[in-house]
């Protein structure tokens, strides 16, 4: 997390938290979880996909793209706060460690707002997965397996292809991943305990959290 307070000044005062990520549905995703946190700040979205993972060398310039894109998407407001998703595309291992604090400190040397990196591990589903009931909420024939109850969701292998695999009559799809983060929220707006972990999940709720 960037610990700059400043915001991006914009020709109005209204602040704004900009949202980049590799899909519309991941951003949904993380709408839901922004505005559990900051439910008074004004969320925009920067619809170009964005790609971080396997940068590399190209990783700046990348990121000076998401802060000319997250300039022009905050016209009119005060950047107050930027937000990247990045599927890892693996379990959580020592290369995860090595990706999120890379893309953190690109984010945190490049913006003068704070930054939160939803760098999920393997991918969003990951996330989902920790909320059973979220699934069976969304559908009431859908039931996780037990294996993906109480266990480490950073180290399940394709969560994507798992939950297809579970042979409901309707298959999930990705499209269907901003209704379950949704239904994750209890009637009063508190997120539902998670039944299982996700490092990657936990350490971008916190960043979120400090702002």
């Amino acid at each position: 997390m960037s610990s700059k307070a400043r915001p991006s000044k914009g020709k109005g005062n209204r602040p704004v938290i900009v949202v980049a990520g590799e899909s519309d549905y991941d951003r949904q995703v993380l709408r839901h979880l922004i505005q559990s946190v900051h439910p008074k700040t004004r969320i925009a979205n920067i619809r170009k996909k964005v790609v971080l993972t396997e940068a590399d060398k190209h990783l700046r310039p990348r990121v000076d793209e998401i802060r000319r894109l997250a300039d022009t998407a905050a016209v009119g407001s005060e950047l107050t706060g930027i937000v990247v998703h990045v599927d890892l595309d693996a379990v959580d291992d020592a290369r995860y460690t090595k990706v999120r604090e890379r893309i953190a400190s690109e984010l945190s040397n490049t913006f003068p707002c704070p930054s939160a990196l939803a760098l999920a591990a393997f991918e969003t589903e990951a996330w989902l997965m920790q909320f059973p009931r979220a699934f069976s909420k969304f559908d009431s024939g859908w039931t996780l397996h037990n294996k993906y109850r109480g266990c480490d969701l950073t180290k399940v292998d394709d969560p994507k292809r798992r939950l297809t695999e579970h042979g409901w009559k309707t298959s999930y799809l990705v499209s269907h991943a901003p209704k379950i983060m949704e239904n994750a929220f209890e009637e009063d707006g508190t997120l539902m305990k998670p039944d299982g972990k996700n490092r990657s999940f936990q350490e971008f709720m916190d960043e979120l959290s400090a702002w």
